[in-house]
């Protein structure tokens, strides 16, 4: 992730508060030496416009309850990924350094048939995805997860609405890190690595 000699690049180091994240990147300065570690909440991930895109997700010893609750919401929340190719196309017409961005990420998969899409460029608050409920398409299209700006309540009533998304600029996961191996039932994706930290000698 480092070359000898020069940084790599930053890596956000995402846990539920800004305590584990810390926690957490004093921790990982010595897997990853040489790399830029940016501590954050999950909230405070989201608010922060100018983030970097490749994170690890970390959860200290909990009960497995929020670590379940914690990983799956920021699957939820952070891992979308770019728009389908035909859309990718379309939008590279209008924001073609955003499109090209979005090429080497993971890709939503394109149901048959024409179909439409919404680009979302800008922050998105509630105001502004009530009112784009207002027309048909479904499938949204926005430059980066970090600009949307809706809560919890919020993103549950547009998924019950049907609305999908994908981002120009999506967020990589890493890797996870764990205190204690992970429970079943988590929607991380396949293949993603487990850093299990070493247990603290008595």
């Amino acid at each position: 992730m480092a070359e000898r000699g020069r940084p790599g690049p930053p890596v956000a180091v995402v846990a539920a508060s800004d305590a584990e994240a810390a926690s957490a990147a004093r921790a990982l300065g010595r897997r990853l030496p040489g790399v830029v570690l940016a501590p954050a909440s999950l909230d405070g991930y989201l608010r922060a416009a100018e983030a970097p895109l490749r994170i690890v997700l970390c959860v200290g010893n909990g009960t497995v309850a929020r670590t379940r609750a914690f990983l799956n919401r920021a699957v939820d929340r952070l891992l979308w990924p770019s728009p389908p190719a035909d859309l990718l196309d379309a939008v590279a017409g209008l924001l073609p350094e955003a499109a090209l961005r979005s090429r080497s990420g993971p890709r939503r998969e394109a149901p048959a048939g024409p179909r439409s899409a919404l680009l979302l460029e800008g922050p998105i608050d509630a105001g502004r995805a009530r009112a784009a409920l207002r027309s048909a398409p479904r499938e949204w299209i926005v430059e980066s997860v970090r600009h949307v700006r809706v809560g919890s309540r919020g993103m549950a009533a547009l998924a019950r609405a049907g609305v999908t998304w994908s981002a120009l600029a999506p967020v990589e996961l890493l890797a996870v890190r764990a205190e204690a191996p992970l429970p079943p039932g988590l929607r991380l994706p396949a293949g993603v690595p487990v850093w299990l930290s070493a247990p603290r000698s008595a």
